[in-house]
């Protein structure tokens, strides 16, 4: 008996060992993709996750903050719109995660892991690089939000159109965000810099000098800029780029040396145009000013008279106390486009969201944006204590509320451009972001001891048949469940399960899907 129970012992753990996936062929390839573009050597993270080495110290904090949904950051509900390179890990690559967290983290082959992501300030996510200029070295010395503007020459003989912008940031602990502005007035924006002690002069509202035109943006996280075929930001002849650039307070002894780089756009270029098509001043609900102890909500409206558009990305902006952005557009028969819904909103992960294809606005449609703010004590992002009355403002401690869209005007048969067709994470059978059958997703955790939890998504309000059984096919436990529209979770005490293999089974009347789990 006891040889028996050894061999049995032997065979389990050869088998949990054979399925617990490592670091080379599962994990590096995961973090790769999701994590390391903060978490590197001098990024934006506290620490890096580039080897193995590095991840395995923190493996039980990585497998919470997947489980959890702090990691990787990804504000906007993909539920409410599906957008380009969402950083949303689906159960399977979480279940990985939790496996190889808590069974014994192999490393497998070094050689079959991918290559090593390359962050550097010389490194490069474009196809190519036609320019690449770089601010004066500047150190910064504030105790006040700083937005210090920076000008570079670019003495361009012609017009050029840039078809993809990546901004490199020369110090990402203390670059907060970077707004790229083009401007041929030289003689204003030479006045301006040559006004201010040092390095770049101070501007809080843009960068001082009206006709200054946005060209890009980067927030901590966040892809360079990259257009479909054909289209292009104008970039003038003989424009200057200015930086404008906000380093936090408390800011000390810190050196920067920005850098941008432009693809060009070959040809026949249509030109793409970012503006705040919401703002402050679109405002229904007005004055712009969020009481101490209060929760305040605002809309704002922007009805599109100029143009029929097609959308290619969207960046809500907000501070500190900021809570929820909705925005949306309604057509004059109340059709509605959804456009981008950040239900929790984290003033350090802001980003500029690409759609997976152009979005058609047309004429006499309305862009609406519904804000929250909580400026109460309970909020632990509230800049003050005790709060105070919070308005408009561009430092940090004030408040903000814009949209800023890219958009070109539309041709027709732009919705069909593929921005990214890559699967939507969760939703495998799904047909333009809409799910057509029952969905089981990957059990968690699993292996489990004790608590089972499972999550699904069905397609209508329906009666379903919950059964979990073992190898023999014999029904261990049979539940009845009332599903409603759209995901649902259920949680399961299988603590008194004998050890060993089992299928899980979620049966409608008209589908049927199975997972296997293993109770240790």
């Amino acid at each position: 008996m006891k040889h028996f129970l050894l061999v049995c012992f032997f065979l389990v753990t050869t088998f949990l060992a054979a399925q617990t996936p490592t670091w080379a062929n599962a994990i590096a390839p995961i973090l790769y993709a999701n994590c390391t573009s903060c978490h590197h050597a001098g990024g934006l993270a506290p620490f890096s996750l580039l080897s193995y080495n590095d991840a395995v110290g923190y493996k039980y904090q990585i497998s919470l903050s997947v489980d959890s949904l702090r990691m990787p950051p990804w504000p906007p509900d993909p539920q409410y719109k599906h957008l380009a390179h969402e950083r949303v890990l689906s159960v399977s690559d979480k279940t990985k995660i939790r496996q190889w967290a808590y069974n014994g983290s192999p490393q497998g082959d070094p050689n079959a892991a991918p290559p090593v992501p390359t962050y550097t300030n010389t490194s490069t996510q474009l196809s190519t690089i036609d320019y690449s200029g770089k601010m004066a070295n500047y150190v910064i010395n504030t105790t006040q939000d700083l937005y210090r503007c920076f000008i570079i020459p670019t003495n361009f003989t012609t017009d050029k159109f840039a078809a993809e912008i990546e901004v490199k940031p020369g110090n990402p602990k203390v670059v907060h965000h970077v707004l790229v502005y083009e401007d041929t007035n030289t003689v204003l924006l030479n006045n301006l810099d040559a006004a201010s002690p040092g390095i770049g002069y101070t501007s809080f509202f843009g960068t001082g000098v009206n006709g200054s035109r946005l060209a890009g943006e980067w927030v901590p996280g966040t892809a360079p800029i990259k257009f479909p075929a054909g289209m292009g930001i104008r970039l003038r002849k003989n424009t200057n780029l200015i930086l404008q650039i906000h380093y936090p307070a408390g800011t000390s002894a810190q050196l920067d040396s920005t850098r941008v780089n432009i693809k060009f756009a070959n040809g026949t270029v249509r030109e793409v145009y970012l503006a705040p098509v919401l703002s402050e001043n679109n405002i229904t609900n007005p004055p712009f000013s969020i009481p101490p102890q209060q929760v305040k909500t605002f809309r704002q409206e922007f009805t599109n008279n100029l143009i029929t558009m097609s959308l290619l990305s969207i960046a809500p902006h907000m501070h500190l106390i900021g809570s929820k952005y909705k925005v949306y557009a309604v057509g004059p028969q109340q059709d509605t486009i959804p456009l981008i819904y950040i239900k929790k909103w984290n003033f350090n992960w802001q980003g500029v969201y690409t759609f997976r294809n152009p979005v058609k606005m047309p004429m006499a449609y309305k862009v609406i944006g519904e804000t929250e703010y909580d400026n109460r004590s309970s909020n632990p992002s509230n800049p003050n204590s005790p709060p105070q009355t919070i308005t408009y403002g561009e430092n940090t401690t004030d408040e903000m509320m814009q949209t800023y869209m890219a958009f070109t005007i539309y041709y027709p048969g732009d919705e069909a451009i593929v921005i990214d067709n890559s699967p939507i994470v969760g939703l495998p059978e799904s047909a333009n972001g809409i799910v057509k059958t029952l969905q089981l997703y990957e059990p968690s955790p699993n292996p489990v001891k004790d608590k089972l939890h499972l999550s699904f998504f069905a397609v209508a309000k329906e009666t379903a048949r919950l059964e979990i059984s073992d190898l023999g096919g014999h029904a261990i436990l049979k539940k009845n469940l009332e599903l409603q529209e759209g995901f649902g979770e259920e949680t399961l005490d299988v603590i008194t399960f004998k050890a060993g293999i089992y299928f899980v089974n979620l049966k409608t009347k008209s589908s049927s899907k199975t997972k296997k789990i293993i109770i240790e």
